[in-house]
């Protein structure tokens, strides 16, 4: 793949770090981001699930890969882009999180019903 010669987080001043052909693909800044279907392209992959998955490779390994609401991937361009994207992940999660709540609620309220079921079946 294609080296983004300007891509200044991932030209070797990660000692240590694995190549990131994903990220070296992406412009720098917000307002350059690359829509997902586009990127799927050039990055050679068949899906944007695969290519979530490759990002997400690379994201694990160090890669600083930013995500727009509206689709798009790209490098920050400065420390308040980095900020707002974390804000949002952080969002995301605490929706997520609240999801998971509500289901274990649900969960512990069956298996007390499942318990009070057991009880009574083994005392008639």
């Amino acid at each position: 793949m294609v080296k983004n010669k300007h891509n200044q987080v991932h030209t070797g001043n990660q000692p240590g770090k694995a190549e990131f052909p994903i990220a070296n693909l992406l412009p720098v800044g917000k307002e350059n981001a690359i829509p997902t279907q586009k990127l799927v392209k050039l990055a050679g992959c068949k899906t944007p699930r695969e290519l979530q998955q490759h990002i997400a490779l690379e994201r694990k390994a160090g890669a600083i890969i930013c995500s727009s609401t509206t689709g798009g991937y790209f490098i920050p361009a400065n420390r308040s882009e980095i900020v707002e994207f974390c804000k949002a992940l952080e969002n995301r999660a605490s929706n997520t999180f609240a999801a998971i709540q509500s289901a274990r609620m649900a969960l512990q309220k069956l298996e007390g019903q499942q318990d009070s079921i057991n009880r009574q079946g083994a005392c008639d």
